[in-house]
């Protein structure tokens, strides 16, 4: 599966995929709402602390989610 165009664009793939709200994703990785929304809008850099941690708690493939190349999932 084709990844976004940027990061912020494959955290929102990855969320809709996940079929999580904003707030229950972000619960999940330990941010309010309102992170995960400015994150998906690109109006704050995801840090290398949150791509760590969504790729530990999703079982995200970390490449993926940085370049889109390759799987979603690991």
């Amino acid at each position: 599966m084709k990844g976004g165009d940027n990061l912020n664009e494959r955290l929102k793939l990855l969320r809709k995929m996940l079929n999580l709200s904003q707030e229950d994703f972000g619960k999940r990785v330990g941010v309010s709402n309102t992170a995960i929304s400015k994150l998906e809008k690109a109006e704050r850099n995801v840090t290398d602390q949150m791509i760590l941690s969504i790729c530990r708690e999703f079982n995200v493939n970390e490449h993926w989610l940085r370049t889109g190349e390759g799987d979603m999932f690991l």
